[in-house]
């Protein structure tokens, strides 16, 4: 085979491989992903059947990979648990709620989420997160630790791309 022909057999394998690489790269989110919260509890010992809220993660337009994060929620009586439960944490992981989770933020150096007399709580932060577009992930809210059996309300959270 001539050298010509060898150097476009390279040139056209090559430029195939980094397209299909780029395909398979996720893209960093540029969008929002929101969702909402609902109690539930790996442990059993906390009734979370009357937490409720949601969340909202927007990418900001200006900072790529930095995010604005606003999580709301209430907490109807959950009776002697309610004091216990007056500062939360929280974070995000991969996957949907139920599955294991693999913090992507040290909860510990996030704003905690203090909940009012009543129920009421809310959170905003704003900071870097390693989000790809169309990823799933949740966000955990967590009482007394950062395990799986800390968590009392989880997000589902879906993405849809900002509109330009």
């Amino acid at each position: 085979m001539p050298l010509k022909t060898h150097l476009y057999a390279l040139f056209a394998s090559t430029a195939i491989l980094s397209a299909a690489s780029a395909q398979n790269a996720p893209s960093i989110a540029t969008g929002r992903y929101s969702g909402t919260l609902r109690g539930s509890s790996f442990s059993g010992v906390t009734d979370v059947s009357r937490i409720s809220g949601n969340a909202d993660i927007s990418a900001l337009s200006d900072r790529p990979g930095v995010f604005k994060v606003e999580l709301r929620f209430s907490m109807s009586s959950i009776g002697s648990e309610s004091a216990a439960m007056s500062f939360l944490q929280w974070s995000i992981s991969p996957g949907r709620c139920g599955s294991r989770i693999q913090l992507l933020l040290a909860p510990t150096e996030l704003p905690g989420i203090e909940v009012r007399p009543g129920g009421n709580a809310e959170v905003a932060w704003q900071g870097p997160i390693n989000l790809a577009a169309n990823a799933g992930y949740q966000v955990v809210v967590l009482n007394g630790g950062t395990g799986q059996q800390n968590i009392v309300a989880c997000g589902n959270l879906k993405y849809s791309e900002s509109k330009k």
